[in-house]
């Protein structure tokens, strides 16, 4: 009998040690397909219109701008790099200057030519010092609103008649 467990014993720690083996190569094999190898680049980030999922960066708003031409405001995080805006449509590429509002703003407004509305085109944020591709994505224009300037208005005073007693 103490001969029939030994030998059961002696199976199982075989069978156990063939499997942490087994364990350990498809780990080990997981883990170097995860780590960076040169000339491999992360994905890039898709470009949209904002929505309630936040992700950045992502087109706020587009506008006809009062002086002519449009006005494409850019949601980003406030450390991104400075970047102009390419959009590519029908083969040609128009490209929009970008500026921040301030320096760790997270709003950039971009200006550039006047885009037909409906039409799918290619929008791509690259890096002004680098030249690389930050984000890109292909979307229609779906409305342009016309922007208004900055008007500031000085309150009045209000003066209240109050009845006689």
């Amino acid at each position: 009998m103490d001969r029939k467990r030994l030998i059961a014993g002696t199976a199982l720690l075989a069978v156990l040690i063939v499997l942490c083996i087994f364990g350990s190569n498809l780990i080990r094999n997981e883990w170097k397909s995860r780590q960076g190898q040169i000339g491999q680049r992360e994905p890039l980030p898709g470009l949209g219109y904002c929505s309630s999922r936040q992700i950045r960066p992502c087109i706020l708003s587009i506008n006809l701008s009062p002086g002519g031409g449009m006005l494409i405001d850019i949601l980003v995080h406030g450390s991104s790099p400075d970047f102009y805006l390419k959009i590519e449509r029908e083969g040609s590429e128009h490209m929009y200057e970008c500026k921040k509002e301030k320096s760790y703003s997270i709003n950039v407004h971009c200006t550039g030519d006047i885009m037909p509305v409906g039409e799918t085109m290619s929008f791509l944020l690259i890096s002004s010092a680098e030249n690389i591709t930050l984000a890109e994505g292909s979307f229609p224009i779906i409305g342009l609103a016309l922007a208004t300037p900055d008007i500031a208005i000085t309150p009045t005073p209000i003066s209240i008649d109050r009845p006689p007693r």
